[in-house]
């Protein structure tokens, strides 16, 4: 495998660069009378010492690499992190299990999509929605009208609607999503020798829903990992005081790697070898900050807006971490959408290639409604054909009967299976 192809690292140690200037200032060594110093503006002797704070590592990006290789690791054990921008979204794969760690904002969906396309998931067996903030719950509605969700969990210790009602809760019952909510040192079983350890949240934090982020840890292959949700120092307290097995290899940090979390004696405690942030730094400027790169001294960061489908982590043979930034395809673009009808709630597609076109797995997305659909494998366009996509056409947005808005400018993206877009119109 060559080596800028797939990087495979070793924990080792990283110091931080400190400075430190010191200005020596030195005045005249006649002596003075008192009036006359008044209009003397030379300067006293005098050191100044200004400290520099110490400038983070970069984070790591890797070379992208077809998605054969990336998985090529020999072992069905993988992690990918989606790029959804500043949200978060992990899809977790044990062999034929898969689970995903929240699920990004509402118009994220499509890269969420576009990730399990990437990992080939057809099932999946559970989601863990760590908060109700809408980049981290969002795309639970696209997933749930493309996907079979067997099981939702979320934190007892949680945000409340005017009504007092659980916002995760209330949004499960509305989507008819079976739902458990955990409290802390709950198991939850994955497969016969894999379970996620509930560590937090201990209490309810009322003031802000980020302290009550579901914290997990789970074990595999001699691994460990730590996914902190949005954590910020407060609920990292809690868990220091009541005394949590916090180590881990790999961390996803909390709160997208604000300066408000992933404090140093937090860092300490898990000394991770990895450590991904998932964000986009133009959408929120303030994350992936030099704070907690400092507070990461050996740990190689990864932030997921540096990786086009998102950062996947697998196992070698030897059970070693790889880390790898898999490809998008370079994708045919043949396929157009080419009108929307929001008096009939249509969306017309036209192929206008001399081939037929497969749109297996490709994702259409309506901005304004959030509405999407996932094309069922099999669903091949012919040359110089169209298809409708509505409720009354060849093909229906699930559990949306209105996607497009009658009243305001509408926007409709197709995209290829992991997430190219082949074509956009908005009207």
């Amino acid at each position: 495998m060559k080596t800028n192809q797939i990087a495979r690292f070793c924990r080792g140690a990283r110091a931080g660069i400190a400075a430190i200037l010191v200005l020596i200032l030195l005045a005249g060594c006649a002596s003075v009378a008192p009036a006359a110093a008044a209009e003397d503006d030379s300067p006293s002797e005098q050191s100044v010492a200004i400290a520099v704070a110490p400038e983070p590592a970069p984070a790591v990006t890797l070379s992208p690499v077809s998605l054969a290789d990336a998985l090529s690791g020999g072992d069905e054990f993988a992690i990918l992190f989606v790029n959804v921008g500043k949200g978060d979204a992990a899809i977790i794969r044990f062999g034929e299990a898969t689970v995903l760690i929240d699920t990004g904002s509402p118009a994220s969906a499509p890269q969420l999509i576009a990730g399990l396309n990437a990992l080939s998931v057809t099932a999946i067996d559970a989601v863990f929605i760590t908060h109700s903030h809408s980049d981290h719950l969002g795309g639970l509605d696209a997933l749930a009208a493309n996907y079979e969700i067997p099981m939702v969990y979320s934190p007892l210790y949680a945000e409340q609607d005017k009504d007092g009602e659980g916002k995760i809760v209330k949004r499960a019952e509305k989507l008819g999503l079976p739902h458990q909510e955990l409290v802390a040192g709950k198991r939850v079983p994955i497969t016969s020798d894999v379970f996620f350890e509930v560590l937090g949240p201990l209490v309810l934090n009322e003031v802000d829903d980020n302290d009550n982020s579901l914290v997990l840890r789970f074990s595999y292959g001699g691994k460990t990992f730590l996914f902190a949700g949005d954590m910020q120092f407060s609920e990292e307290q809690t868990l220091i005081d009541a005394g949590a097995n916090l180590k881990s290899d790999v961390l996803k940090v909390g709160n997208h790697g604000n300066p408000d979390a992933t404090g140093d004696a937090f860092a300490a405690l898990v000394s991770p070898a990895f450590a991904v942030i998932s964000t986009s730094t133009r959408e929120d400027a303030n994350s992936a900050n030099a704070r907690v790169f400092s507070a990461l001294p050996t740990a190689e960061v990864f932030v997921t807006q540096d990786f086009a489908i998102g950062a996947l982590l697998t196992l070698d043979e030897t059970g070693g971490i790889l880390v790898s930034n898999p490809a998008r395809n370079a994708a045919p673009k043949s396929v157009a959408v080419q009108s929307l009808d929001a008096e009939h709630q249509l969306v017309t597609l036209v192929n206008n290639g001399a081939t037929p076109a497969d749109l297996s797995g490709c994702i259409l997305f309506s901005a304004r409604s959030n509405a999407l659909l996932r094309f069922p494998e099999e669903t091949v366009l012919p040359a110089d054909a169209s298809l409708l996509v509505g409720q009354n056409g060849d093909l229906a947005f699930p559990n949306e009967d209105k996607p497009l808005n009658k009243k305001k400018k509408n926007t409709v993206t197709l995209y290829d299976r992991l997430g190219t877009i082949l074509s956009e119109l908005a009207e």
